[in-house]
C-alpha cells in the first residue's frame, strides 16, 4: 500500500510566521481528512505543504484533496510499495505513473536477486545486459547464445541496444538495483 506523509500548514499564518503545521499520513477516509483540514488550515482558508514524503514530487500548492483521491486510485489497483517508488523513479508526470500502474504495462527485475553468486568483476553495464539475456529479455539474438559462445558477447553492447531499443533503465532504491521497462 502506497502511504504519503505530508507536513499541511495554513498559508496565511505560516506567512505570518506563526507555524500551525502538522504531518498527515494519505490515504485516509474523506471525512477524516476533511475534519484534519479544517483543524489544521481553517474553513475557507488556503493551505500549504511545506515538507512531504514520497515517491514523487508535491507541490506546495498540491490539492490535498485530489492528491488523497490519486493515492487511493494507486492502492485500488493492489500495486506494492516498492513497484510504485519504481514506476515513479521512471515516468515524468504523477500522471504517466499512474497509467503505468493501472495497466500494468511493465517489467521490472531485481538484478541482484538475478545475478546472486556471480562475478564482482563486472561493470554495471555488463552486468545489466548479462541480466537481461538470463532472464529471457535479450531479443538481439535469433537463437539463445550457444554456452560456448558466451564470454565472447559484449554484454555492456547488448545492455546499450535494449536500453536505447526496449526502453530498460537502471532504478536504484534503498541500495538495490532494477531494471525496468514500461514498453512490453
Amino acid at each position: 500500500m502506497t502511504k504519503v506523509k505530508i507536513y499541511l500548514s495554513n498559508l496565511a499564518k505560516y506567512i505570518e510566521g506563526n507555524e500551525n503545521g502538522k504531518w498527515l499520513q494519505l490515504p485516509m477516509e474523506s471525512e477524516k481528512l476533511h475534519t484534519f483540514f479544517n483543524a489544521i488550515v481553517g474553513k475557507n482558508q488556503e493551505s500549504i505543504i511545506l515538507d512531504y514524503d514520497a515517491p514523487f514530487e508535491i507541490s506546495e500548492w498540491e490539492n490535498v484533496f485530489s492528491l488523497n483521491e490519486f493515492l487511493q486510485d494507486i492502492n485500488e489497483n493492489g500495486v506494492d510499495d516498492l513497484t510504485t517508488k519504481i514506476i515513479f523513479k521512471i515516468a515524468d508526470s504523477k500522471e504517466e505513473a499512474m497509467e503505468k500502474l493501472e495497466s500494468g504495462c511493465y517489467t521490472i527485475i531485481d538484478v541482484d536477486s538475478v545475478s546472486y553468486g556471480w562475478s564482482c568483476a563486472l561493470n554495471s553495464e555488463e552486468l545489466y545486459g548479462m541480466v537481461l539475456n538470463e532472464e529471457g529479455y535479450n531479443n538481439l539474438f535469433e537463437e539463445p547464445i550457444p554456452e560456448d559462445m558466451i564470454d565472447y558477447i559484449d554484454f555492456s553492447q547488448v545492455w546499450t541496444a535494449l536500453s536505447v531499443n526496449d526502453g530498460w533503465q537502471e532504478v536504484t532504491i534503498n541500495n538495490q538495483t532494477y531494471l525496468v521497462t514500461t514498453r512490453i
